[in-house]
């Protein structure tokens, strides 16, 4: 009897001892990414860009998709008459030829991930749901550089525990299903 009360304390000790240490050590950011072009949402945004046409997947399967450099090549071939003195597209778009000339695309970094068990579809949330870009990305047509890190409008609260972004996200995730009084049934998304 005496041994199970000793390993029970024990096991106490050493769970107070974690919660303790998970409110002492600070939250780690996700580091940002280096991305190959300084990719500008808001200008293409201004000139009448949806988030379809450069994600083309959007609407139809779980990834968003990339443009093809010969898209981009082809667009902005397209606009520089338009532009004559517009050095940085010029630049640019001899760096997309470059890509294309050598078989290749535009290798961005991913920033945007779930992790292994989780299931999550654009085309669920954009297509069925109605819902807009900005209601996960944030003010993407606003931005002025590429994504580095995820954005997500999560709930404010402290970052207090060492996975507490995994947990946040989790949270806004349910909160808005709630909300929208969509399935929150773990097995909908987790698999």
């Amino acid at each position: 009897m005496g041994r199970w009360i000793l390993n029970i304390a024990s096991f106490v000790a050493g769970f107070g001892l974690m919660v303790m240490l998970a409110y002492l050590i600070p939250a780690r950011e996700t580091p940002g990414v280096h991305q190959p072009l300084p990719f500008n949402h808001k200008k293409h945004v201004a000139a009448g860009w949806t988030c379809a046409n450069c994600h083309p997947f959007v609407d139809q399967q779980a990834f968003a998709g990339l443009p093809r450099a010969q898209e981009c090549v082809d667009c902005h071939e397209s606009e520089m008459p338009k532009h004559p003195k517009n050095r940085k597209m010029r630049e640019m778009t001899e760096q997309l030829r470059q890509l294309v000339a050598e078989g290749r695309d535009i290798p961005w970094q991913q920033v945007h991930r779930t992790a292994g068990h989780v299931y999550f579809s654009h085309r669920r949330h954009v297509e069925i749901a109605k819902l807009d870009c900005k209601d996960c990305h944030g003010q993407v047509d606003k931005m002025t550089e590429p994504f580095t890190k995820p954005a997500f409008p999560l709930p404010k609260f402290p970052k207090e525990f060492a996975y507490q972004e995994t947990v946040r996200k989790m949270e806004w995730c349910l909160s808005c299903h709630t909300q929208k009084k969509v399935t929150t049934d773990c097995l909908a998304c987790h698999r």
